[in-house]
């Protein structure tokens, strides 16, 4: 699912996607939301999760961890340039 989130991460989509609270999960499943405009549904079977409220439940988590983790604010940042595409 996020080929980014792999290099900020280090580690393969299939080692952290299921790993409960999972930053770098979160992290996709949010930039899907914001910057890819994906349905919760569309998130949910993209990253194998089981349903919307999970998904939902991923959401509110990363979006709390972003008002209080500086770190995180600039993992999103680091990852968000990494999809601007030059021409």
């Amino acid at each position: 699912m996020s080929g980014k989130g792999e290099k900020v991460k280090g580690e393969k989509w299939e080692e952290f996607r299921d790993r409960h609270g999972d930053g770098g999960r979160n992290l996709a499943l949010y930039l899907g939301r914001r910057e890819g405009g994906l349905t919760l549904a569309e998130l949910a079977k993209g990253a194998g999760l089981k349903g919307e409220a999970s998904v939902a439940m991923c959401l509110r988590r990363f979006g709390a961890r972003l008002d209080q983790d500086p770190a995180e604010r600039e993992r999103l940042t680091t990852v968000t340039q990494m999809l601007i595409v030059r021409s």
